[in-house]
């Protein structure tokens, strides 16, 4: 029966997997919060998110992605909704597809949602280099060879997960699209019908240069079942548009503050990138420039030496 209650969660929230919706939080110094998140994220050894370093990826040629339908509009509504924890919109399944790109299988995309912070300099899951950025939006789709999403979460091949990078900037129209329903959202658990609209625009124009790893769910019970795309080019939205995020309550009295999980440790796993990432070049400091110098001083004076010696002996 626990068992059950569990696989039908998944499916009623899409990405609260495995706990009560009220069983868990992102307080880091509460007693549901991420350090005391029990199961496959305490004890699992390839959970997400990561911080990637670009420079520790190992290059790895990818075929072509295959994003089907994503530039279309099509005759469907969405469902947009606020879990309590993070700003969902479902989508009808078999609509939108992802093959390619380095995928084992055909993968139909169920949902996409969002991570954020209270402040422009955190919000996203992911870290590149060190970095946070003001939130990060993820597509979620399922192996098509499995029922549902529900069951293929349990698979180590069930799930592909494209992550997009979001930093506050220009104003993003494409965002807009399902941003300008948030206000319909506002308290935990309510819905809204929103009109179909292309998914590509909310994706990095260049999408070939990406980051690759096994992973995990980021939310209870964080199934190591996912396969991680992270692109490396960050799309711009706005202030507002982020603010319209961060109104969403969490329960009556409490805004969804922070729902990104804590960086976990990459372990064995390796991360590939899609391209070929230069080596790490150090920042010059004070003390580079002046070494180099001082070098450059030292030689030209020992060979002023070397040719007075040399005039003298002769």
């Amino acid at each position: 029966m626990a068992k059950l209650l569990m696989l039908t969660l998944i499916g009623l929230t899409g990405i609260s997997i495995g706990l009560g919706a009220d069983s868990w939080s992102y307080c880091s110094n509460c007693a549901d919060g991420p350090l005391r998140w029990t199961g496959d994220c305490a004890s699992g050894k390839s959970q997400s998110p990561i911080d990637i370093t670009s420079t520790n990826a190992t290059y790895k040629s990818f075929s072509a992605w295959n994003l089907q339908n994503y530039g279309k509009t099509l005759s469907a509504d969405f469902t947009q909704m606020n879990t309590g924890s993070a700003l969902k919109v479902s989508i009808p399944e078999n609509m939108f597809f992802v093959n390619g790109g380095g995928l084992d299988g055909n993968y139909t995309t169920a949902q996409f949602h969002l991570h954020w912070g209270p402040s422009n300099k955190k919000g996203s899951e992911h870290y590149l280099d060190g970095q946070q950025f003001s939130a990060e939006i993820h597509f979620v789709s399922y192996n098509v060879k499995y029922p549902n999403l529900t069951y293929a979460a349990t698979k180590s091949d069930g799930l592909a997960v494209l992550g997009v990078f979001l930093e506050v900037g220009s104003a993003n129209p494409a965002y807009d699209k399902f941003l300008n329903y948030a206000s319909k959202v506002v308290n935990k658990s309510a819905t809204v019908h929103v009109p179909a609209f292309p998914f590509s625009p909310l994706f990095p124009s260049n999408t070939s240069k990406f980051y690759r790893y096994q992973g995990s769910l980021t939310t209870p019970g964080c199934y190591e079942s996912v396969t991680w795309t992270v692109f490396h080019d960050v799309v711009e939205i706005s202030s507002s548009q982020v603010s319209a995020m961060r109104r969403l309550m969490m329960n009556g009295t409490d805004y969804i503050g922070e729902n990104y999980r804590p960086t976990q440790d990459l372990h064995t796993r390796t991360v590939y990138a899609s391209f070929d990432v230069p080596a790490a070049t150090q920042t010059p400091t004070v003390d580079g420039p002046v070494d180099s110098a001082v070098g450059v001083k030292m030689s030209t004076g020992l060979l002023l030496l070397m040719l007075f010696g040399a005039l003298f002996f002769y």
